[in-house]
């Protein structure tokens, strides 16, 4: 009863928040949803029609169209259609040819669109599913067509994830094709839990890591499903959500959809516009928006220039970064992301280039250009009065005061936004953080418009945390005390002896830092990819011949750009980068990139598109796998690849910048495969450790936007919250002892080699949740280089060992783990696929129910004492209002109500009756105690809808005035009355 009343509660919701709910379109086949659909293309298409709906043979023409969406990236390019409007071809019976309009992706709220809510829609002819239909639980149409898909659990019942699984089984069973191939967005409701993404492009894509949450404008987190609703599914919302937040992504043929920090900076860059133009001026500090590095700055970046090319009032938008190969980066994932209408206004200009292009008059265009490009033209006399947004990547460096500034006079008619993942701060004396900058991102953009940090990302699941790891090398601890810094670089840092060392240890432990997984009892090599930064082109040459020479096993390539300072020996350089070049083009059999007109630029959209896995490159295939790529500079910023997972570094940074090159290694993928991002300092070890906690407390806190002064560093307090907040990794020797007991656990249930499988329900599902969480901690252990059998020494000095000693026995473990899950209820059973695991609630249900129902079928044939108590000895586990069901069950047989014997699902039908008829009387016995009508009661009851609000239940409010006036409660009293009674049904409801 709760889970139905759940669902007519969200239902409410849904029309509170404007959508119109379809009784004659809810409890039917999908096929009369296709009915209901025909007839708004009618509707919405009589001029184009001509008055003469849509025959038959023409409809059928109509649906097959759909059928050419094979996911949902080609559903949302047909409901984008051209100019926000999305179309589908129709050859009419009588030879004429039109384009048919289903869906108005500008007309929010208004127009042509329709908002309805439809629910129990049943799927009786999925050719891909083993059941005979499916029933669904709520669909949200816009004209029509099925944009999201809803479903509910009830969570004082079952875990809600268990919708995530559902929803996953539903596209295996081949349910989202045709009408229903058009559900971008999916939901996962539960009273206390609210979450959404974007349909996957098939079931394989299903990652529990996409599901998000939403936090509201304060970054406060949103579970209850009513304010939820209120906040993303209502009107406009919705229809923005499955339009303006959705983004596809050609590079993966999937789709993306902006999470809640995305779409509320999106929305306050343009509330900033819109404010402007209200007022009739032009502010040149528009803001800027800071949002971490890896939260998805790029997809932010590109929608605010979408949308702001888009606009009326702007003549062009400009995207200015400070490196050439950012720009290319940048345009590749621009038009990845952009719709086939939009691809062409994207383009990448020079000065020159971009001096011709603003004396157009067509529609507005982005422009990619570097700042230094910008600058350059605008000394040599680029001036433009028009109308232009500049959006600038990377802020925090892009920008220099003068080069700023000479652009601000030279385009007076230009706002600024900037995005940054490491703003520039001043030292903040009040939250304790010090900085060396002389000017921040304040000064150069204006206000902070929006914060995402890395302590939000990290708590939210969007990146990962750091495992960091500091060296401090024989040969600096033998000189450091001797040698000034220049003479400890040359001497030291740039011997062989010290450069052979890094190559050998990144070498010695690159099985363990790139394998995948331990998957009964083996683990895949060459999973993951790296990057060895080092400081200047001379190491990143230097380092390439060793790694040659040490380490030839291993894949590796080189770059640095010619935006980065050549040094020494400028010739030498860019013909060991051409070597390298040429030593890649053979290996993989590439075409000549040295052919190219800019060689380097190709070269390097080749290899990050490699380490990346981007097309062509995504096919799994060994063949093209890189390893190790070293650079100086480059890639440190604005490079993304889920398969990075270590850093190496033989280079002193700090602050921002250290940050941005840590942060290319915390993409998520698999966390029981890449649980942290890793970091390895070579030289300066002690150094770097404050380095990284003091740019860490910077990110997580924030400085100051204006000027003030501070000489204190972050305390130890303070720098202990990293490991709390899941920012760094915990020590190994903490998560080990963790481990240890639940693994004696383990061992108490199933035998001290795992070879036995548990006894009773209870201790089966014990078993499962337990080693399903072992198991995780354990790869997660691994995957920061834990060696199984080793020894680590914990802050005491004490060594310590996992219990579980080497890959054999983790095997059994999983052997075990598969088994005994498969002989659980499949409503009870650990999601095995992508292990995030809740620890389900034992209380209500620790009972072996195949042996319930054995036990209960023996009472029915001999209704003894003995068989009786055989019965409630079984049940003593369950709470109170179980056994009080059981007993009711118990009571039934012997009063002959129930005479065939029961199987799972028909004692699970019996027990809810039973359930609805207690709360019944509980209901009447609450009456009779307040001396309240229990009629009355319970009618109010069967109209109460759990977090719905009184105000927005219109029924149940005209209940209780219809109560409230036969009993003549006064004024002052009512309040109390419906508080009281709303408290007790919202017990009730939840079975307590």
């Amino acid at each position: 009863m709760a889970e139905d009343k759940f669902e007519q509660a969200v239902i409410q919701q849904l029309k509170n928040e404007g959508w119109d709910y379809l009784s004659v379109y809810s409890g039917v086949t999908v096929d009369k949803l296709y009915d209901h659909w025909r007839d708004i293309l009618n509707e919405n298409n009589a001029r184009r029609l001509d008055g003469t709906p849509l025959t038959d043979s023409e409809f059928e023409q109509v649906k097959l169209e759909l059928d050419k969406n094979k996911t949902p990236y080609d559903a949302q390019l047909m409901l984008a259609g051209a100019g926000g409007v999305g179309t589908v071809p129709l050859h009419r019976d009588d030879g004429s040819q039109l384009e048919l309009e289903i869906f108005y992706g500008d007309e929010v709220a208004g127009g042509h669109s329709r908002y309805e809510v439809v629910n129990q829609i049943t799927f009786n002819n999925l050719t891909l599913s083993l059941s005979s239909k499916r029933r669904v639980d709520v669909i949200l149409l816009i004209n029509g067509l099925p944009v999201a898909h809803v479903e509910e659990k009830d969570e004082s019942l079952q875990n809600q994830w268990n919708a995530f699984e559902q929803l996953q089984k539903y596209a295996g069973d081949g349910m989202y094709t045709g009408l229903f191939s058009f559900v971008q967005v999916q939901f996962i409701l539960a009273q206390h839990s609210a979450h959404y993404f974007a349909r996957p492009k098939d079931v394989q894509a299903y990652n529990r890591d996409f599901v998000f949450g939403w936090r509201d404008d304060q970054g406060k987190d949103v579970s209850n499903a009513m304010t939820f609703i209120h906040e993303v599914m209502g009107i406009p919302a919705l229809h923005r959500l499955v339009t303006v937040n959705m983004i596809p992504d050609a590079s993966n043929d999937s789709l993306m959809v902006m999470r809640s920090y995305q779409i509320q900076a999106t929305r306050k860059i343009l509330d900033r516009m819109r404010e402007m133009n209200q007022n009739d001026m032009i502010e040149k500090e528009g803001g800027y928006v800071w949002h971490t590095t890896g939260s998805g700055k790029t997809v932010t970046s590109f929608k605010v220039a979408q949308l702001l090319a888009s606009a009326p009032r702007v003549q062009d938008v400009l995207f200015i970064v400070d490196r050439v190969d950012l720009v290319n980066q940048t345009y590749e994932n621009f038009k990845s992301y952009a719709y086939k209408t939009f691809e062409d206004r994207i383009k990448i200009v020079n000065g020159h280039e971009l001096k011709r292009e603003l004396k157009h008059n067509q529609t507005s265009h982005i422009y990619l250009i570097t700042v230094q490009g910008l600058d350059r033209a605008i000394k040599d006399g680029l001036t433009s009065r028009n109308r232009i947004v500049i959006l600038m990547d990377e802020a925090h460096r892009s920008a220099s005061g003068d080069a700023v500034a000479r652009i601000k006079k030279g385009l007076p008619r230009t706002t600024w936004f900037g995005f940054t993942g490491t703003p520039n701060f001043y030292s903040d004396e009040i939250n304790e953080v010090k900085t060396s900058k002389n000017i921040s991102t304040f000064d150069i953009f204006g206000p902070r418009l929006h914060r995402y940090t890395i302590k939000d990302a990290i708590g939210d699941g969007n990146v990962l945390g750091f495992d960091v790891t500091y060296y401090e090398s024989t040969f600096e601890l033998d000189n450091v005390e001797q040698l000034s810094e220049s003479e400890l670089e040359k001497e030291v840092y740039m011997s062989l002896p010290f450069r052979q060392a890094v190559v050998e240890d990144i070498k010695a432990n690159w099985d363990k830092n790139a394998s995948g997984p331990i998957e009964m009892g083996v683990r895949k090599p060459n999973q993951f990819q790296g990057i060895l930064a080092v400081s200047g082109k001379q190491a990143v040459a230097a380092y390439y011949s060793l790694f040659k020479q040490i380490a030839p096993e291993l894949r590796v390539a080189m770059t640095y750009s010619r935006d980065e300072d050549n040094g020494t020996g400028a010739s030498d350089l860019q013909q060991a980068l051409k070597q390298a070049m040429q030593d890649y083009i053979s290996f993989y059999g590439t075409h000549n990139f040295l052919e190219d007109q800019d060689s380097e630029r190709t070269y390097l959209n080749d290899i990050t598109k490699r380490i990346a896995r981007k097309k062509p490159y995504n096919q799994d295939n060994d063949a093209d796998r890189l390893d190790l790529i070293i650079v100086s500079d480059q890639l440190l910023t604005g490079f993304d690849s889920k398969y990075v997972n270590i850093i190496y570094m033989d280079k002193i940074m700090a602050e921002g910048p250290l940050i941005q090159a840590m942060s290319r290694t915390n993409r998520t993928i698999s966390k029981n495969a890449k649980p942290y991002g890793k970091i390895r300092f070579y030289r300066k070890g002690e150094v770097m450790e404050e380095n990284v906690k003091n740019a860490l407390v910077i990110y997580t806190k924030g400085g100051n936007d204006v000027i003030t002064d501070s000489t204190k560093i972050p305390d130890e307090t303070e720098q202990e919250e990293l490991f709390d907040d899941g920012i760094l990794a915990p020590k190994m020797a903490d998560q080990i002892s963790t481990l240890n007991p639940m693994i004696s656990r383990l061992q108490e249930l199933a035998g001290d080699d795992f070879s036995q499988v548990p006894r009773s329900e209870k201790e089966k599902l014990e078993f499962a949740v337990t080693a399903a969480e072992v198991n995780a901690k354990i790869q997660r252990l691994t995957q920061q280089g834990y060696v199984l059998g080793s020894e680590t020494a914990d802050s005491t000095g004490e060594s310590v060992t996992l219990s579980i000693t080497d890959k054999d026995q983790l095997s059994t473990l999983q052997a075990r783990l598969n088994d005994v899950n498969e002989l659980l209820p499949p409503e009870k059973r650990v999601d095995l696929t992508n292990i995030k695991v809740a620890i389900q609630s034992f209380a209500s249900e620790i009972i072996d129910y195949d042996l319930l129902v054995s036990l209960l079928n023996d009472y029915m044939d001999d209704i003894t004492d003995a068989k009786r108590e055989a019965v409630e000895e079984h049940v003593k586990p369950l709470d109170q209002a179980n056994r009080e069901e059981i007993e009711a069950v118990l009571d039934g047989i012997e009063n002959g109500d129930y005479q065939a014997h029961f199987d799972t699902e028909t004692l699970k039908t019996v027990r809810k009756t039973i359930r609805s008829e207690q709360q019944e009387l509980k209901i009447y016995k609450w009456a009779a105690d307040h001396n309240y009508n229990g009629n009355e009661i319970l009618k109010a009851y069967n109209l109460y809808l759990p977090n719905i609000a009184l105000v927005d239940n219109s029924k149940l409010n005209d209940q209780l005035q219809e109560i409230e006036n036969k009993l003549e409660i006064g004024f002052f009293e009512t309040a109390e009355f419906e508080e009281s009674l709303l408290t007790y049904f919202k017990e009730i409801t939840k079975g307590k």
